[in-house]
């Protein structure tokens, strides 16, 4: 198993331990479940020209059409009919 040192300013550390005292586990242990959750939370980055139109004619026909198909049914099914639509 790796190691490493991490610099933690005195009241970070100070709050860590706390933490750490009240759930019954090791200042070692609580980071290393931070971590586990740091790095089951990150996604990633976006695939490159995920956000890119696409150069087809029709498969941007096609995205308009469902658009406006959601925007459709979004509307209809709107409890509060009074409010603008934004």
């Amino acid at each position: 198993m790796g190691s490493t040192t991490v610099h933690i300013p005195d009241d970070t550390l100070k709050r860590v331990d706390d933490i750490a005292r009240r759930r019954g586990v090791s200042r070692n242990r609580l980071v290393l479940d931070a971590l586990g959750v740091l790095i089951a939370s990150d996604a990633g980055e976006w695939p490159a020209g995920f956000f890119d139109s696409p150069a087809d004619q029709r498969e941007r026909e096609e995205i308009a059409a469902a658009t406006h198909e959601l925007d459709r049914v979004i509307l209809g099914n709107r409890r509060n009919r009074g409010a603008p639509v934004l």
